[in-house]
């Protein structure tokens, strides 16, 4: 097994490459590059466990930072992550090596797409299906790109801060996001599902963090469209064969608003934690590191991540540590999974 501290190094490293993929101009919404999977590649000489333990963190991490992760988007990102990790260390242990870095790149890509397009299936509709050809011929290229960077990027040399304080979040509030959370995942009912969403709106306010409707009309749209082509119920209206059924414009309506809610909590719940000791805190700890050392440098973009990496600024780096315990790791993993399946199985 790995050291906890180059694991969570890399790990760090995912998610700052994750960060810096918000500074490239998107011409799809929902994709992504997938330049957090970067640091996978570079630790495909690692045992397998270490490297499964890194792909968690990066699964839980990404999501943790994008503020999702009590939504649909964690169970997601988790799985989609150990999956394609699981399957470029198996391609690297199988070939060896007679295959490059980008051929275990173009697996790890293909693998991830597929999965992560399933589960959207499952969660959002077959319709979601139709997104599969598209989502597979754009991934190669950036797969390509990923493994591309991955031969000419450094692995991070960071020195991460225990921390002493314990910054605990009110339990009060952890019981209202409990409440808000578990009132989403086990009613059917509209007019229970709003009040527990706006709930989550509220305290996503509280907790600090701005409120973006548009991310929130975009996913509507998009269950929207994936719910009307799986129709089902009564026919409203059609448009020449296509058919506008009851039964598809409320299970839009219903899971984009678990969807709305999941995120919002999630956006709660990750302000109101602060990075801290155990490997999930180092990771959090040092990404933060790495951000702020982004920041703090100077020159073009790729001088700027260069730095970071090299840790040459390092100024003003213990403000970011936190305390979470070990254990976080695995609760939060099978909460999530627990919460989903049920949500799929059940509603």
């Amino acid at each position: 097994m790995q050291s906890q501290d180059r694991i969570s190094s890399l790990a760090a490293l995912s998610l700052f490459m994750s960060a810096m993929e918000l500074f490239v101009p998107r011409f799809l919404p929902f994709f992504r590059l997938g330049l957090a999977n970067i640091p996978i590649l570079m630790a495909l000489s690692m045992d397998t466990p270490s490297l499964m333990l890194l792909a968690l963190l990066k699964g839980i991490g990404t999501s943790f930072i994008s503020g999702n992760l009590l939504s649909i988007f964690a169970i997601i990102s988790i799985t989609q992550s150990l999956a394609s990790a699981a399957a470029m260390k198996a391609m690297k242990r199988v070939f060896d090596s007679h295959i490059s870095v980008y051929g275990v790149s173009l697996t790890g890509a293909g693998v991830s797409t597929i999965i992560q397009i399933a589960l959207a299936s499952i969660y959002a509709g077959r319709g979601t299906l139709a997104f599969l050809p598209l989502m597979l011929a754009l991934s190669a290229p950036a797969s390509i790109l990923t493994a591309y960077i991955s031969k000419r990027i450094p692995e991070p040399r960071i020195e991460i801060q225990r921390a002493e304080e314990d910054s605990r979040t009110p339990r009060w509030t952890i019981a209202l996001m409990a409440a808000a959370g578990l009132s989403m995942m086990m009613t059917e009912s509209i007019a229970f599902l709003v009040p527990s969403v706006l709930l989550s709106f509220l305290l996503q306010r509280l907790s600090g963090r701005g409120i973006k409707l548009l991310p929130h009309l975009a996913m509507f749209l998009f269950m929207l469209i994936s719910s009307l082509l799986t129709p089902h119920g009564k026919v409203l209206f059609s448009i020449f064969s296509f058919h506008v059924t009851d039964g598809s414009l409320i299970d839009a309506f219903s899971r984009s608003l678990r969807l709305s809610g999941g995120v919002a909590l999630s956006q709660a719940f990750s302000a109101s934690i602060r990075p801290g000791n155990g490997i999930i805190g180092r990771t959090i700890s040092a990404f933060g590191m790495l951000l702020s050392s982004f920041k703090a440098s100077e020159g073009s973009f790729t001088e700027r991540i260069r730095a970071a990496l090299s840790g040459e600024c390092t100024e003003n780096q213990q403000k970011t540590t936190v305390y979470i315990p070990d254990f976080t790791l695995i609760a939060v993993s099978l909460t999530i999974t627990a919460l989903c399946i049920a949500d799929c199985i059940f509603f």
